[in-house]
């Protein structure tokens, strides 16, 4: 009799604990270093930082990485940040048509991201997927790319997307 009456308390108990740790494994987590900060989901790792992503780096970057099932092995998704500043003087690179246009399963687009105009370009592979979103600032450039295993385009993809729309430039 007196087991029964532990058994109800100490389902309630166990079945709370369950709930708070589903929720702090599936939040995101947030990266904040100088005037850039935005959200990603807490299955992707922060591989590595490089500058303070202030005025006064000519360059910073972030990798953001996780480790996905694909092909039958075990192969790693990247989604990386980058901050460089503008150059004086044109760079004349090839049009962003000429690039897609050679390559099958390409797009272009022009999307608005933490309140600037950005280009994406992407390109879809059977093993490999790439996307790259460019945000041109007064004084910086901001690209925001992800390269991933094609079987795990979903997963990166809805990843990249907390990061474009949670992204604050200030």
């Amino acid at each position: 009799m007196e087991k029964e009456r532990l058994l109800v308390p100490i389902l309630i108990v166990l079945i709370l604990l369950g709930i708070v740790l589903v929720f702090v494994f599936s939040g995101d987590n947030t990266f904040k270093t100088g005037n850039v900060s935005f959200q990603y989901p807490s299955s992707w790792s922060q591989d590595h930082t490089v500058g303070n992503f202030n005025n006064t780096d000519i360059y910073s970057e972030v990798t953001l990485t996780k480790e996905v099932a694909a092909d039958n092995t075990t192969q790693t998704a990247y989604i990386v940040l980058q901050m460089q500043k503008r150059t004086e003087g044109v760079l004349q690179l090839p049009s962003a048509s000429a690039l897609t246009g050679n390559t099958t399963n390409s797009s272009i687009s022009t999307v608005d991201v933490a309140g600037f105009k950005a280009s994406q370009l992407a390109n879809f592979g059977p093993q490999v997927s790439k996307k790259i979103t460019i945000i041109k600032t007064s004084d910086f450039y901001y690209t925001i790319e992800y390269v991933t295993p094609t079987a795990a385009l979903n997963d990166t993809a809805d990843a990249y997307n907390t990061i474009l729309q949670s992204l604050t430039i200030i």
